[in-house]
Order: structure tokens, then sequence, then C-alpha cells
């Protein structure tokens, strides 16, 4: 089943969860990759051409396509983050640092969007680098937590505020959306996340490809 499919009964019926998080502070360690300003440009227009009350547009600056959490935000430990972070930082960086030197750039290609009960977000095809990757990094890095939401490479462009205004004529403005956005991926950013979703956030360190 495709992903929209998988969650269109939810989403007609309205069962979609608000961001409670949204604008709050937080502590998360995670790896992404940002887009471009082209490639954003290309996921603004799509939020313009989507935009009601009811959804949150994630801004430009906190676009992102996550890799592979290292301490996920919805997660606590039997320590502080920060402390776990500094213990364990150093070797994450290493195994990220030895296996991108391997990889080359590549680029990303996002033709779908899909409502799901928690987001909207843009769907790159599969298979690709980026997806082959978090599978490789999964046992290398061997985070506390959970490493992602998922097996999907994919950028959130809304949250929900709320229930939508008409769930039915949202999704067909959706399905009815011309779409396509290229990501060229030539590093890897560890970033530091202080506000959700990486409203605010700091960039740690690097890692080029290859």
């Amino acid at each position: 089943m495709s992903l929209p499919a998988e969650h269109r009964s939810a989403v007609l019926a309205n069962q979609v969860r608000p961001a409670d998080r949204w604008g709050k502070p937080c502590r998360a360690y995670n790896v992404c990759v940002r887009p471009d300003p082209a490639a954003t440009a290309g996921f603004t227009a799509a939020q313009a051409a989507l935009a009601e009350p009811a959804l949150l547009a994630v801004p430009e600056p906190a676009m992102h396509a996550n890799l592979t959490w290292l301490l996920p935000v919805h997660e606590e430990f039997d320590r502080p983050k920060d402390e776990l972070w500094a213990l364990r930082g150093p070797e994450w960086i290493a195994a990220l640092t030895e296996v991108a030197t391997g990889i080359s750039g590549f680029r990303l290609r996002f033709r779908q969007l899909a409502a799901t009960d928690s987001a909207v977000i843009a769907v790159a095809d599969e298979p690709n680098p980026f997806s082959a990757l978090r599978r490789t990094l999964a046992p290398l890095l061997r985070t506390p937590g959970a490493s992602s939401a998922g097996n999907l490479a994919h950028v959130t462009l809304f949250r929900y505020a709320g229930p939508l205004r008409d769930p039915a004529d949202f999704l067909d403005r959706l399905a009815g959306l011309e779409f396509g956005v290229d990501v060229d991926v030539r590093e890897l950013l560890v970033i530091r996340e202080r506000v959700f979703p990486s409203l605010d956030y700091d960039v740690l360190h690097r890692v080029w490809l290859g």
C-alpha cells in the first residue's frame, strides 16, 4: 500500500495528531541533510499552494531530511542528553566520517506528497542512497534509543495545529498538485535541536561525502 493510501482513511476522518511540541524548547541530537536554496524554494511553493489554518508550515531554515536520530527528541535516558553527547559524540562523528568518505554525493528526487496522521511530507523516490546509508549506519552507531521514524527519506512540510477544515478537499488538492524537487546531497549535518521541530538548532559538525 502506498503511503497516501495507508493514511487516507485517518486523514479523511480528521484523526490527525496536533503538534503539541511545536515551538517548545527541547533537546535532541540528529544527523540530517538540508536542501539548497533552489530545492527549498520548491518546497515552500508547495506549502503556499496547500496552506490552510490547521497547518503549521515548517519554515525554510528548519527544512531537512533526517538521516538518523542520535538522541531523539521524544526519548529520555538515564542521564541528560548533553552528557550522553559528550560521552558518545566523538565516537558517532568518527563512524559517520568513516562511512561518508566512501560515498559520493548523490541526488534525492522528491515527486510525491503525502498526508499522514502527524504531518504532510515530501517523499523521495526509492531506492536511493540516503535510505541505504541510514541502513548502513544503524548498526555502526549503536545509539541508545530509536534511530529514525521509519525507512522513508522525506522532508516535513507541515504539522497539524488541529483538525483540517475540509479533509477531502485538502487530499484532493494534495493529490492534484504538480510537484517535483531535487535535493543534491554533499554533506551531512550533525545538529543539536533546541526548539521543536528544528526551529532553533546548532550545527555541531559537518561531514562531507566522498
